[in-house]
């Protein structure tokens, strides 16, 4: 296996034995490219069962993949959940916090910095304690209060900005020497981590999924399932990609608009970890989309709610964002995107324990 960066933009290349988030030359995403791929499965059994595939030493880990894949008859009789919120920290941001620390670890980082809406300041946080680095996480001030509490907890340094892009803005100015910018929404290193997730699903299924619906944001477990299908399909293990199905919400639906034209609505006022409005890898989501004949659609925060109060019923404690993809699952089912043939996997990325005041006022209370 040989792995090398690769600007998205202008070409630029360079070698993985520096630490890299975007192209030096251009400033636009980068990518690790690699070649002469062999899938051999380790003995280990979470995210690093796939370490032939990963170009990162196993350095870090806190046993996070191969979450329950549950068959959900209750939504289709192919229909099923795939439970990453039981990842260790809370979320499928631990996929890519595995193999970015790692990465930063083998490269001797002294510190890594991150912005987040909370879910990856967490995992980065955990993963940089285990790992003996410091870690530096930009929040925005009106981030769950639970979230930012874990942070501090974990270890690391908690600065809360105005606004989610005012996090990422000011985690990007300040990086100093020794330091590096782990931050999710840019980061390679990250994806090469989500991307095991398209590895663990045919590794549980046998075959890979009719189609998936996920939340969608920054794009970065979007782009890890594409590139880890593409990359199962090149190496001749699956036949066909599934259809990608983009959730978006009320507010940041920037892959939405691309594909379909403005969206206007209020921002969503519970979906706090989908709230990144830029995405820096947008044009790549945007292929993800198409090349998958998958699509991107909006939920509202009624819609949310009401699958969230579903979800806990249905004994699944997940968080708003989670709660997206039944929201966008229903509404798929019903303009016949999905028809009850396919078999469909809803992807439920982060944790509800996390949420004890929404949970108070929108599942109980209302």
């Amino acid at each position: 296996m040989r792995a090398y960066y690769k600007c998205a933009r202008c070409g630029y290349t360079a070698d993985t034995n520096v630490w890299l988030w975007r192209c030096p030359r251009c400033g636009g995403p980068i990518d690790v490219i690699i070649e002469d791929l062999r899938l051999t499965l380790s003995e280990r059994r979470g995210l690093w069962r796939f370490a032939s595939v990963i170009p990162a030493k196993p350095l870090v880990s806190l046993g996070e993949g191969f979450t329950p894949l549950v068959k959900a008859r209750f939504l289709g009789e192919n229909t099923y959940l795939k439970l990453e919120y039981l990842n260790p920290t809370g979320s499928f941001k631990d996929r890519g916090s595995a193999v970015a620390v790692s990465k930063a670890a083998e490269l001797n980082a002294k510190a890594v910095v991150e912005d987040s809406s909370g879910n990856a300041g967490i995992s980065i946080a955990a993963y940089a304690s285990v790992a003996g680095i410091r870690a530096r996480i930009y929040v925005p001030r009106d981030a769950p209060e639970g979230k930012k509490s874990l942070i501090k907890a974990l270890g690391a340094e908690l600065i809360e900005a105005p606004s989610r892009a005012d996090a990422s803005k000011m985690a990007i100015g300040s990086i100093g020497s020794d330091e590096v910018y782990i931050g999710h929404t840019w980061n390679p290193w990250f994806i090469q981590g989500t991307k095991t997730l398209a590895y663990e699903l045919v590794n549980q299924l046998g075959h890979a999924p009719t189609s998936i619906v996920l939340p969608v944001s920054a794009g970065t477990l979007l782009l890890g399932l594409f590139i880890g299908f593409n990359e199962l399909m090149n190496m001749g293990l699956i036949n066909e990609l599934p259809r990608l199905f983009a959730v978006q919400v009320q507010g940041f639906a920037k892959l939405y608009e691309e594909l379909h034209g403005e969206y206007r609505s209020e921002p969503t006022r519970i979906a706090d970890a989908l709230r990144v409005s830029e995405p820096p890898r947008i044009s790549q989501m945007i292929n993800a989309v198409k090349s998958s004949n998958g699509d991107a659609i909006v939920v509202t925060d009624d819609e949310i709610v009401r699958a969230w109060k579903y979800m806990f019923r249905s004994g699944f404690i997940i968080e708003p964002s989670s709660a997206t993809v039944l929201s966008g699952y229903w509404r798929l089912m019903g303009n016949n995107k999905i028809n009850r043939n396919d078999e469909v996997v809803l992807i439920l990325t982060g944790n509800g324990l996390k949420y004890v005041d929404l949970i108070n006022k929108y599942v109980i209370a209302m």
